[in-house]
């Protein structure tokens, strides 16, 4: 079992977005007194710039939208990059290219028809296509959601009197199945007590009809909504939707000395199927390559006895916290001191989305707050003068019903090392002791794709090593990471060949325990990884126990997880 952890934090409200409010998206410089680290931020050039500006092709999906649409009721949902699979993947597999995505999707909501209408236009052109599955609402169609129940002859003035306070919760989405293979558009909304008067409960909206819906038991299966609640005040504040465009080239040095180079991604525009948190691209330390790419592309929850969930989560929605600065660059803030999310500060408000930038007396750090329903995740990455880097996820909630019961959180980083290059790379494990019995341990080669769990002893960990030079980054698991359990939070690491395409495993939101797995074993095909190509995946369990530790039955609980990844050899690269 996971170890054990806690959480705190918005909803609805005017997005305090400052980076509106910035002139200019020239180089920016900020520096630490006593440090001498200063941060340069630039917009990226080439393909890297059209992506910043919300990819390619923006125009050809709202043309193709349009002449598809017509005068059909229908909401643009979000946008995001599309990885290449099978034929395409092979054709686009050049090295250098290799993190760039060569397609962009942009999903629709058809209400007439009540189906989901996918564009993407890539290379080939412009494609569009209906689908019966249901993607995440945006900030927009959750808001009119609440406009309909505020019609509603019963909900309605309890929320124009604010008896009842809307907020997103979990699932925010039903999949309701109809006779015809069609899945009717029904949107959640948590309607909360102000003053004790009012019932607590989680409605339907059909989306098509505006038709509410109520249950029984107070909340639709997979939920709860009982008189009891866990979590910090909710704030009630807007999110940023998926698509935003924020990505940069980010240069940190130390005096005269460039130690770091890479891209980073807010987490509005990461890729993936569910988005993978604060994203970075073309990491190197000193000038040589580290990382083609580092994310989290799969999260997800589970209860003790299926109380609530479990839920797959989404890494794309960023939610406000506490960052005083200024802004650098839309949705990237430069701050004098460190920002406060809702797991620092206990409070969910704040006057910033996106990308904060501080610095320490030796380190440069990224952190931003993300939101899932009532969940708060803070994606972290710390980069160390010494070439350490700390990928950290931190874990909250607002005031809800269902995790006051007992939960655990697994989150997957996906590692794509190119030690100095893209090839002649393998992935090596070390064991404290003899894995025969007999004898010391060491370090040994994995030669094939594998998945391998943390030891008992804590002392197991991983490196991934350039087979020439023998410069490497080892992956030490954090204290506080937990270990796999077979029910589901599959797995703790694995080493595998990297292939086009395979950046998660193409679930999306879901409460189906069986699909809501990380299925990362299928990417285990048993083949060679010396000397090769090599992409790691590392996992962290955490266990949430927010009414024990509101309580105090729970005591400090640390509620950081992650590796460190420590360079070894590094000169010799």
């Amino acid at each position: 079992m996971a170890k054990r952890g806690s959480g705190k934090s918005g909803g609805r409200g005017k997005l305090a977005d400052r980076s509106k409010e910035s002139k200019s998206t020239s180089p920016s410089r900020a520096s630490t007194p006593d440090s001498g680290i200063t941060v340069k931020v630039t917009l990226p050039a080439g393909a890297a710039r059209g992506a910043a500006m919300g990819g390619p092709g923006v125009a050809a999906r709202a043309a193709a939208a349009r002449k598809h649409f017509g005068k059909r009721r229908h909401r643009l949902l979000s946008m995001h990059p599309v990885e290449p699979t099978g034929p395409a993947a092979a054709a686009a597999s050049g090295k250098e290219q290799k993190g760039e995505p060569v397609a962009y999707k942009s999903i629709y909501y058809d209400y007439t028809n009540n189906q989901a209408v996918e564009i993407i236009s890539g290379p080939g052109g412009t494609r569009v296509s209906a689908t019966a599955r249901q993607p995440l609402p945006n900030r927009e169609e959750f808001d009119a959601a609440v406009n309909a129940l505020q019609k509603d002859a019963e909900i309605g003035p309890a929320l124009r009197d604010r008896t009842l306070t809307p907020y997103r919760p979990m699932p925010p989405v039903l999949g309701e199945p109809q006779p015809d293979g069609s899945t009717q558009r029904t949107l959640t909304v948590g309607l909360r007590p102000t003053d004790g008067t009012a019932r607590h409960e989680i409605v339907a909206v059909d989306m098509a009809t505006s038709a509410v819906r109520r249950f029984e038991a107070g909340a639709p299966g997979r939920s709860r909504a009982d008189t009891g609640l866990c979590g910090v005040p909710d704030a009630g504040q807007a999110t940023v939707d998926r698509g935003t465009p924020g990505q940069y080239d980010v240069v940190v040095k130390q005096g005269t000395t460039t130690v770091w180079q890479f891209h980073a991604i807010r987490p509005a525009a990461s890729s993936g199927t569910n988005g993978s948190a604060l994203e970075l691209r073309d990491v190197k330390y000193r000038g040589k390559l580290v990382l083609k790419r580092a994310h989290v592309p799969i999260l997800n929850v589970r209860y003790d006895n299926d109380a609530c969930g479990p839920f797959r989560d989404w890494q794309w929605q960023e939610g406000q916290f506490q960052a005083d600065g200024s802004d650098v660059a839309p949705g990237f803030r430069e701050c004098a001191t460190e920002p406060r999310t809702v797991v620092e500060s206990g409070n969910d408000a704040g006057d910033f989305a996106g990308v904060a930038v501080f610095r320490t007396a030796d380190e440069v750090v990224l952190v931003s707050e993300l939101e899932a329903g009532w969940y708060r995740y803070i994606s972290q990455w710390r980069f160390g003068m010494d070439g350490t880097i700390r990928p950290r996820f931190e874990f909250g909630a607002v005031q809800n019903s269902c995790v006051c019961n007992r939960h655990h959180h697994h989150v997957y980083w996906r590692l794509d090392f190119d030690i100095g290059t893209a090839g002649h790379n393998v992935v090596q494990e070390f064991n404290p002791r003899s894995l025969t019995g007999r004898g010391a341990g060491g370090w040994h080669t994995l030669r094939f794709e594998v998945r391998r769990p943390k030891d008992d002893t804590g002392q197991r960990k991983w490196r991934v090593q350039n087979a020439t030079t023998h410069a490497a980054y080892e992956i030490r698991p954090g204290a506080n990471d937990g270990v796999a359990d077979e029910a589901f939070g599959v797995g703790d690491f694995w080493a595998l060949r990297y292939r086009r395409g395979e950046i998660d495993d193409g679930q999306d939101f879901t409460t189906d325990v069986a699909l809501a797995r990380a299925n990362i074993d299928k990417f285990v095909q048993h083949e060679s990884i010396v000397d090769t190509d090599v992409v790691v995946w590392y996992a962290a369990h955490f266990t949430h126990d927010v009414a024990g530790e509101e309580g105090g039955g729970g005591g400090h609980v640390d509620h950081i997880v992650g590796p460190d990844l420590v360079p070894t050899g590094w000169r010799r690269v």
